[in-house]
């Protein structure tokens, strides 16, 4: 286990800016391509947002984590919708 959470410290070592988003909480971590189902299965996700005025989503945090399995995943957003990340 010694083995397994040092090597998950080095690839997390930069900061993220919100601390529970630096270490998964099941030991995966699958950032890096944007997703609309973590590969759990789950198609529901934990984020970040703020809203505007309107209650519309003015801005949201691309790192998520899987509601089911906890694993940090790369939220997609409209831009992805083309595939061009």
């Amino acid at each position: 286990m010694g083995v397994k959470l040092d090597r998950l410290l080095r690839r997390t070592s930069r900061k993220h800016p919100l601390p529970f988003m630096q270490l998964p909480l099941n030991g995966n971590d699958y950032r890096g391509i944007p997703t609309m189902v973590c590969p759990c299965g789950c198609d529901m996700f934990i984020m970040l947002a703020k809203f505007d005025d309107d209650r519309l989503p003015g801005w949201f945090a691309l790192d998520g984590v899987c509601a089911a399995c906890g694993a940090l995943v790369s939220l997609p957003c409209p831009a992805d919708k083309d595939g061009e990340w």
